[in-house]
């Protein structure tokens, strides 16, 4: 506890570590300010992730989507993959997969210009080889036949209640209309453009829309395909993953 604020015991190591336990640093935690924009950085599955007001905060469930679609990739025997990762702000993901798949060769994109600077520096500070697109999902994607896309899109409804810190995060990367699915009806819709004859779609979504992600997949993709839902560590439906031409 400092001067009435709760900060766990990692951030408040941090801070004091960057000499960012500052009067103005707790006013703004007390005003409900993201503290990893203070520290400026946060762990995610093992690497530093600079951030800022300009991108997401990376977080436990998206580590998870990695975790998930790690295994799919070995299970599939995708070997050397090409990876589109869209909406990327931070890079995390597309980063992490280029950390762990080496040979792997990674696009990342995103609609935002400052969320790009933040995916390049991230690149830079982390010394992996990335491409880099400012695109509106696949508007500007002018490469083809990936093995696999990968997004954490904006999914939330514009009605829900979001709490005060989430709040402070950019709204471009969080809001994705009154269902939270416009982004995901879109990725669903184009994906199978710019991927080879076997290939494998990778999302996190919206707990709550299931059934009105399902209703876009019957409607758009027929023939060779099957998918899965599949839930996070608290048990809510998290992430979906579509097979074309390959077994699940």
């Amino acid at each position: 506890m400092e001067n009435n604020v709760e900060i766990p015991k990692r951030e408040l190591e941090e801070l004091k570590k960057l000499n960012k336990l500052t009067p103005q640093n707790i006013e703004k935690i007390k005003n409900n300010y993201p503290i990893q924009y203070i520290i400026g950085y946060t762990n995610f599955y093992g690497l530093d992730i600079m951030v800022n007001e300009n991108v997401l905060i990376p977080r436990y469930e998206t580590e998870y989507l990695i975790e998930k679609l790690l295994k799919y990739i070995e299970k599939c025997n995708f070997q050397n993959p090409k990876i589109l990762d869209i909406c990327t702000g931070s890079g995390c993901i597309g980063l992490t997969l280029k950390h762990e798949l080496t040979s792997s060769k990674i696009y990342l994109s995103d609609i935002s210009k400052k969320a790009l600077e933040i995916a390049k520096k991230n690149k830079e500070n982390l010394k992996l080889e990335v491409e880099i697109i400012e695109s509106d999902l696949f508007n500007n994607i002018k490469e083809t036949n990936f093995d696999i896309i990968v997004s954490n899109p904006p999914y939330v409804m514009t009605t829900e209640i979001l709490p005060q810190n989430v709040l402070k995060e950019p709204h471009i990367a969080l809001f994705s209309g009154t269902k939270g699915i416009n982004h995901i009806e879109r990725i669903i819709k184009e994906y199978k453009k710019y991927t080879k004859e076997k290939s494998l779609l990778a999302l996190e979504i919206n707990e709550k829309s299931e059934q009105d992600i399902t209703n876009i997949i019957k409607e758009n993709l027929k023939d060779n395909i099957q998918y899965i839902f599949e839930k996070d560590l608290t048990g809510r439906p998290r992430y979906l993953f579509i097979f074309t031409n390959m077994e699940k």
